[in-house]
């Protein structure tokens, strides 16, 4: 089943400072959306909310019209600025953890599969604090789709990979839309925002189409 995920008034405030205000957004199935506003406006807060890693001052963040709870955020898959990986675990002992935190089946063949499909099958034993950034990035994003989310969550995902991993990824992430999965990605490069069906931009703490 495919699920909605939404914000409806949605208000975030640091220290008395307002971030985002009255934030209303519909996340689709099948839709492809990219968000470009400049540094400081509120990217990353406003991902990390929808990602359910951050709760907001006031207003709603609803999965299928109820609350967004633990059971929904398993449908996410999310890659912030940092990658959220074990830098004392290999690569291969990092994504059988997050399938086992997931309570996926095989996860040791599951984990072997996606180190092969990006690439990192030879490094799969090599401890993660020695990966390149690139090599990180390709980790990260596999921990993201390894559990078949139906929606991605994705912080500039292309940032450090090499052009035949960034094909790999856009080939990837449009297929996933194509099925019906929905894309979210936060990017600083106008050429990828206009890939996407739908622009946004944040505008004095405000979601807009751009």
């Amino acid at each position: 089943m495919k699920g909605v995920l939404a914000l409806t008034g949605v208000y975030k405030e640091y220290n008395l400072r307002p971030v985002l205000e009255d934030v209303h957004l519909r996340l689709e199935p099948g839709q492809r959306v990219a968000l470009s506003a400049p540094n400081g406006s509120g990217k990353s807060t406003l991902i990390q909310i929808l990602a359910g890693l951050s709760r907001p001052t006031r207003g709603a963040v609803t999965w299928s019209g109820r609350p967004l709870d633990a059971a929904a955020r398993r449908c996410l898959g999310v890659l912030l600025q940092q990658p959220m990986l074990y830098g004392d675990l290999t690569g291969r002992e990092n994504l059988v953890f997050f399938a086992r935190l997931y309570r996926l089946a095989e996860a040791r063949q599951l984990a072997d599969r996606w180190l092969a499909e990006v690439g990192l099958d030879d490094s799969a034993q090599v401890r993660v604090r020695e990966y390149s950034k690139g090599m990180k990035q390709r980790l990260a994003l596999a921990r993201c789709l390894l559990h078949g989310p139906r929606v991605l969550l994705l912080d500039e995902p292309f940032d450090g990979l090499d052009t035949a991993s960034r094909a790999y990824f856009e080939g990837r992430f449009d297929a996933f839309a194509k099925a019906g999965g929905t894309l979210f990605l936060v990017t600083h490069h106008p050429e990828e925002a206009r890939q996407m069906d739908r622009q946004l931009t944040i505008r004095f703490g405000r979601v807009r189409e751009s």
